[in-house]
């Protein structure tokens, strides 16, 4: 049995690594992962939290326009020095941390995976989850998919958890929150909680009443799984805009309702209780079982034929820029519109 434990989701200001002029200030990385490590011990002493989520960009930063190779350059080994710090401080607290790294692995050469882990109290990486959707210049699993599941132990590696004391846990990164198949999947896995790294700014869907908030916790209610997503703060850049993000990380329970949330954009932590044997109790219910009812068979074949995004787009050459992505997302369109999955506009 797993007793009742703290949740603390980290909501940082962050110094982006490259500035809005375009300069490379290396030094802002290591400075992120010293406030973030300060954070984490500051919410062990306060809460005596076992879990902690750090948001996606939270050692980078972001800046958009920048090149892919830029991305490269300033991108980390998930076993490098960085990852081994998070480890240190995991030790030194007992908890777990989860967070979000631009990661390059040697096997994809002139490539970054947008990347979120989960470190133990032992200070090992235990999971690593590769970010599958958003056009931008990263690689995503589905690009090179033939490599990525021989070399990560096959299509379950797409969407690994990790089993500990604290239950089973599972990653996505921004906007996965958008494709229900992403937690399904997850929670087919055996996950119990979602930690979701994220980073949003001001877009009408990412406010209160947007998409995305209702999605999350739509996510945790038809998986009956808890759900944590860390934002990002402040966005530290002398030339840039500082309050980008909405803020409003947010805590939602296995029913769907937001058990906490940070009502700021600024730097702030937001805990939560979290009782998996309670969660486990509401899965073993067979009323309103979205697990136990839903039935893969039915719906495998309408997925297997429709028309989507290509696997192994860009497994021989690396996508560059975003309008290489969104050639092939109008590609799709136009398959999409000739097969009457979609109807053009005007007709």
């Amino acid at each position: 049995m797993i007793a009742p434990y703290n949740l603390t989701v980290i909501q940082p200001n962050i110094r982006p690594v490259f500035t809005s002029d375009g300069s490379y200030h290396p030094d802002a990385l290591q400075d992120n992962l010293d406030h973030a490590c300060d954070l984490i011990r500051a919410g062990s002493r306060n809460f005596k939290s076992k879990l902690f989520v750090l948001p996606e960009f939270f050692l980078h930063g972001f800046q958009p326009g920048m090149p892919a190779e830029a991305w490269v350059q300033a991108s980390i080994s998930s076993s490098g020095p960085e990852v081994e710090t998070l480890g240190k401080v995991a030790r030194d607290t007992g908890a777990y941390i989860s967070g979000m790294i631009y990661e390059v692995i040697d096997e994809y050469p002139g490539r970054f995976f947008n990347t979120a882990i989960i470190v133990a109290p032992d200070g090992e990486v235990i999971l690593r989850y590769r970010k599958h959707y958003a056009i931008t210049t990263k690689t995503r699993p589905a690009d090179v998919y033939t490599q990525y599941t021989a070399q990560f132990g096959g299509p379950g590696a797409l969407f690994p958890v990790a089993d500990t004391p604290l239950g089973k846990l599972g990653c996505l990164v921004c906007y996965d929150i958008n494709f229900p198949e992403v937690t399904r999947c997850l929670a087919l896995n055996g996950a119990e909680i979602f930690l979701h790294c994220s980073s949003e700014t001001r877009s009408p869907y990412h406010l209160p009443d947007g998409g995305w908030t209702m999605a999350r916790r739509v996510r945790a209610y038809e998986n009956m799984a808890y759900l944590a997503m860390a934002n990002t703060g402040r966005n530290i850049d002398p030339g840039g805009l500082e309050d980008r993000s909405h803020g409003e990380s947010q805590i939602v329970d296995f029913n769907g309702r937001v058990m906490n949330i940070a009502n700021t954009s600024n730097e702030t932590m937001i805990t939560a209780e979290i009782d998996i044997e309670a969660l486990r109790r509401r899965r073993a219910d067979p009323r309103l079982n979205f697990l136990a009812e839903f039935a893969p068979g039915i719906h495998a074949p309408i997925y297997a034929q429709a028309t989507g995004w290509p696997i192994d787009h860009w497994a021989t050459t690396p996508v560059k820029s975003i309008e290489e992505n969104e050639s092939v997302a109008k590609t799709v369109i136009e398959q999409m519109t000739a097969d009457g999955t979609l109807t053009a506009p005007g007709q």
